[in-house]
């Protein structure tokens, strides 16, 4: 039964994971989610006891694939959220930026995008980092990647279908007394994509091949559960993503 398994849901960054998370916190009592991250959140499943790990319901955090092997034989599923991986490197640039207390800070604030995007020592956060992520291999393996998709993510949301994404997650999870607000971690007062220079925008391309060929796959994925809909389902969906976006406007961060 999916009620009994972990839903564990990989916070791939600037990809409209925090608007997500604010969801989760109303769903679930505070014993039945772990919030962490990497090696934290290994180390927080390896410590808790069975009867932790039998209440647990949700996991989210900047997680990659395979943290399901620190559930002692729980049944999981995974969850995500994909996006255009051009506008989620420039989106993570001008966040940085605006967070003082962002780890990178410091040093990003000295760059320009165009060097950012050149930098050998950020090039975890400008080259295929959702390949990364989802494959849960170093070398950003795209077969496993996909493979991945295919067979552990029920659902992979998109970032630009946001609220169709959401609607499909609450559909299979039951959440209750669901709403969703506008983003509070939108990177305000970002350029856009148009006002990047077109040979910049290009090594973003090349640099996140991977990330361009998996975004398209995990979109094609998303639409076929759309049109796997009863034509019930399909009127509250988009009766859902019309009052949300007449509601809040389209995320964009």
């Amino acid at each position: 039964m999916l009620e009994e398994k972990v839903a564990i849901f990989v916070h791939i960054p600037k990809t409209a994971g925090s608007t997500l998370r604010r969801i989760l916190k109303k769903q679930y009592d505070p014993s039945e989610i772990c919030f962490a991250n990497k090696e934290e959140m290994k180390e927080k499943l390896t410590n808790f006891s069975k009867e932790e790990l039998e209440k647990l319901k949700c996991i989210n955090g900047h997680i990659c694939f395979g943290i399901h092997e620190y559930l002692s034989n729980r049944p999981y599923v995974y969850y995500t959220m994909l996006r255009d991986p051009v506008e989620q490197v420039i989106s993570e640039y001008y966040y940085i930026l605006r967070k003082p207390n962002n780890m990178a800070h410091n040093k990003v604030k000295n760059m320009s995008f165009e060097e950012f995007i050149y930098s050998d020592e950020f090039k975890g956060h400008t080259s295929n980092r959702q390949t990364c992520f989802i494959s849960g291999e170093p070398k950003k393996d795209l077969s496993k990647a996909k493979e991945n998709l295919m067979k552990h993510f029920s659902i992979v949301g998109i970032t630009e279908m946001f609220e169709e994404s959401v609607f499909l997650i609450n559909q299979e999870l039951g959440w209750k007394n669901f709403s969703l607000k506008k983003n509070i971690n939108v990177t305000k007062n970002r350029p856009t994509r148009d006002d990047i220079p077109e040979h910049v925008i290009e090594t973003l391309k090349k640099n996140n091949e991977l990330d361009i060929e998996l975004y398209h796959f995990g979109k094609e994925l998303l639409e076929k559960k759309i049109q796997n809909l009863s034509s019930k389902s399909r009127k509250e969906m988009n009766h859902f993503v019309k009052q949300q976006r007449i509601k809040n406007r389209k995320f964009k961060n």
